[in-house]
């Protein structure tokens, strides 16, 4: 014959299992959710906030080596049309100009080529503009209208880390297409070169220019 007490305890040992069965069966099912959604997210907010997540990382390498850094910078020659370059980061010994990409899949790149091919989900193949070209076309225009010397600029295509491409060489000249983890060391390999620093005073005059001239032609004003 069970008592009442022991009945009670029984009656607390099922409703604790319970609960523990309950709330272990929400977590996982909100682990899986996460595991099965977190790509998709995560892809869908680089994509739509790509300079908003790059420029985190951007930011983080100005500050900690007190670099200058005009963010959103965009001009143009004359009566051409406007270029724009995502991030311009004056450092101690080199001008790094920075276009800012996100690449969900696989690309088939080419320094050469005029176009890029994108391998997306589902077999989707997309043609795209050879990015390191744009960027060095865009560096090119930056010097014809900044007091600066093109091969201390540094063209840079800044991609996301799960980006695939074929390997190709790279150069100043050319172009460079590093992820964001790349990105710090890349920098800090350059500014440790065996060459003549940059003067501080002129560094600090470029970064000036720059900015009044990115202020002229903000949409904003």
């Amino acid at each position: 014959m069970i008592g009442r007490s022991t009945l009670s305890i029984l009656t607390m040992s099922f409703e604790l299992e319970l609960t523990i069965f309950i709330v272990s069966l929400i977590l996982t099912t909100l682990f899986y959710l996460v595991w099965i959604l977190y790509t998709p997210i995560h892809h869908f907010l680089y994509h739509r906030f790509t300079v908003r997540f790059y420029y985190r990382k951007v930011r983080k390498i100005v500050l900690d080596h007190d670099f200058y850094l005009i963010n959103t910078f965009q001009s143009r020659v004359v009566d051409s049309e406007t270029f724009h370059i995502d991030h311009i980061i004056v450092g101690d010994k080199y001008v790094y100009a920075i276009r800012d990409r996100y690449y969900p899949g696989t690309l088939i790149s080419n320094p050469l080529d005029e176009e890029w091919t994108l391998y997306t989900g589902k077999k989707k193949v997309t043609q795209i503009p050879n990015p390191i070209s744009v960027n060095r076309y865009r560096v090119e225009r930056l010097c014809l209208i900044a007091p600066i010397d093109r091969e201390l600029v540094i063209p840079i295509v800044l991609v996301n880390d799960d980006c695939y491409y074929n390997p190709f060489k790279q150069s100043d000249e050319a172009g460079y297409f590093l992820s964001l983890k790349q990105l710090g060391a890349f920098i800090d390999i350059r500014e440790k070169e065996d060459i003549p620093s940059l003067d501080p005073v002129i560094a600090q005059s470029f970064a000036n220019d720059l900015a009044k001239i990115k202020n002229r032609h903000d949409p904003q004003d």
